[in-house]
């Protein structure tokens, strides 16, 4: 009958039941009872048949009681086990095997409670959704966990890592000096700095972090702190700093840009913004060539926001492709009116690189064309270098698409990156536009020169068409002259106009070639 407690004893502790402590009393009772019979029978010598018998039930009763702890412990060692792992899993994310957003969350309120000061750093994985799908989930899932190892082994003392979803991880740093924020930041950028090796494909990994402080003086909710790191993140991504750590000036930037876009959007709504264009003349007659479409936003004081000020934020905001459809359909619009003045005229419209994968420009493209009755071959599509080297498959599957359709292409502000040479070689474009950081200064710099002349050497060796933008000198267009480059634009020539101010300058530079035609003649 001792054999029990043992189990017993051990099913106590795994349990605060009340019933199993009872069961423990009765079983010690139990056999303290049994223990006074077996010596009573001792001490009698003797026994008859049924003290035996009784005695023999006792025995067994003891075996039987024994067995039923034995098997009551298994199974509550195994619900303990489940529900063990049960906590384990709900504290864990089973990719990475670090603990999790709700684990973070409590580990911040658990410090905020003590009052401990504290930082936490938001590291997010840059260009991680194009990897996903590229190379697909599986890939990435791989991708995660190898980041996870890595990230482990740059932490610091007093720093603690959690994964909060998707791409995004949190470091939980046990103090808020700023040195200490930058040492760990510098520790995951050694770290990460070989690379990761997924599949035998070697990735450059790089990432973009925000950090945010809770102290005594600077208490905060954990949702405050953690959106502030998030902030701070978007910022160090939009500026390509590793990290950011927040201050109130960030706060107020983003406030200003949060409004920024709202009124954007409201804008873009109401058909507010407006079309400028820009002319593009013949360097040698000075006859009109084209215009250039420029998105300009009027503000009710009468000033102008420039593209400068909104398009990268538009990008940023998937809000791109909806401004790149309000500017081809103006266009459109436009054409009709441009085209009565001179037949020959085109239209050049920039694109962004989110319309590359955008299989409803292709569809919106058809549509107007369709609905304005427009002649393609009007219409020029600019694509900067940059933009193309980023998707470079996409660029010429674009590419190819808009020419079959009747378009075409130019490469916008060529010379500025590192492969604008193969650029001519690998995409089927038929102009570049020689960029105004070179030509604004090539009538005086030997190196603007070099990069002018070698540009426009190679275009026409490829039979591109030519146009150097940014001229805003008499000097510079006096070089250009020289050069027998084909086309120019910028303020020397004209300086972007509304639609009605662009026809009627066209207008008055055909009647100025008229008139001294008639003077030759």
């Amino acid at each position: 009958m001792g054999l029990a407690f043992s189990p017993a004893f051990k099913i106590c502790r795994l349990t605060s039941s009340v019933g199993w402590r009872v069961l423990l009393i009765l079983m010690a009772l139990f056999e303290l009872g049994y223990l006074s019979f077996a010596y009573f029978l001792y001490d009698h010598n003797s026994a008859s048949f049924i003290e035996q018998g009784l005695s023999l039930i006792l025995f067994l009763g003891s075996i039987f009681v024994f067995v039923v702890n034995c098997l009551s412990l298994t199974s509550l060692q195994e619900l303990n086990e489940i529900a063990t792992q049960a906590k384990y899993n709900a504290e864990h994310d089973f990719l990475t095997d670090l603990e999790n957003r709700q684990r973070c969350i409590d580990a911040i309120n658990e410090r905020k409670h003590q009052q401990l000061d504290f930082s936490v750093i938001l590291v997010d994985l840059n260009n991680f959704k194009q990897i996903n799908d590229a190379k697909g989930h599986f890939f990435g899932d791989k991708l995660l966990v190898e980041l996870a190892h890595k990230m482990r082994a740059a932490l610091l003392p007093r720093s603690k890592l959690y994964r909060m979803g998707g791409d995004e991880f949190i470091i939980l740093m046990d103090v808020t000096d700023v040195n200490c924020i930058y040492s760990q930041n510098n520790a995951l950028l050694s770290e990460l700095k070989s690379g990761i090796e997924i599949e035998e494909l070697q990735l450059d990994v790089t990432y973009s972090a925000g950090a945010s402080l809770w102290t005594k003086s600077r208490q905060l909710d954990v949702f405050d702190l953690l959106k502030q790191a998030d902030i701070a993140m978007y910022s160090a991504k939009h500026s390509r700093q590793s990290i950011v750590i927040f201050d109130e000036e960030l706060h107020e930037g983003i406030e200003a840009e949060f409004q920024l876009l709202a009124n954007l959007k409201v804008a873009l709504a109401r058909g507010e913004l407006a079309l400028y264009y820009q002319p593009i003349v013949c360097s040698q007659s000075g006859d009109i060539h084209g215009v250039e479409a420029l998105l300009r936003w009027p503000q009710p004081d009468g000033t102008m926001i420039m593209p400068d000020q909104f398009i990268e934020l538009a990008e940023r905001n998937n809000l791109i492709r909806q401004l790149s459809a309000f500017v081809i359909n103006r266009v459109f619009q436009d054409l009709a009116i441009l085209i009565e003045i001179d037949d020959k005229l085109v239209v050049h419209i920039n694109l962004s690189c989110q319309d590359f994968a955008e299989q409803n420009l292709i569809n919106t493209l058809a549509m107007l064309l369709d609905t304005h009755r427009v002649d393609p071959t009007h219409i020029v599509f600019e694509l900067t270098e940059s933009t193309v080297m980023e998707e470079v498959e996409k660029a010429r599957s674009l590419i190819e698409t808009l020419i079959d359709m009747g378009f075409a292409v130019s490469i916008d502000d060529f010379g500025t990156g590192f492969s604008s040479f193969s650029i001519l070689k690998e995409l089927p474009i038929s102009q570049i536009k020689i960029d105004g950081s070179f030509v604004r200064l090539s009538h005086e710099s030997e190196k603007d020169q070099a990069i002018v002349e070698t540009s426009m050497f190679l275009a026409r060796k490829l039979n591109c068409s030519i146009v150097a933008e940014g001229v805003e000198s008499d000097a510079c267009l006096q070089y250009l002259y020289s050069l027998n480059c084909p086309y120019i634009q910028g303020f020397q020539i004209c300086e972007p106009l509304s639609l009605s101010e662009c026809v009627k300058w066209i207008n008055s530079q055909n009647m100025v070639k008229g008139a001294m035609k008639r003077l030759d003649g």
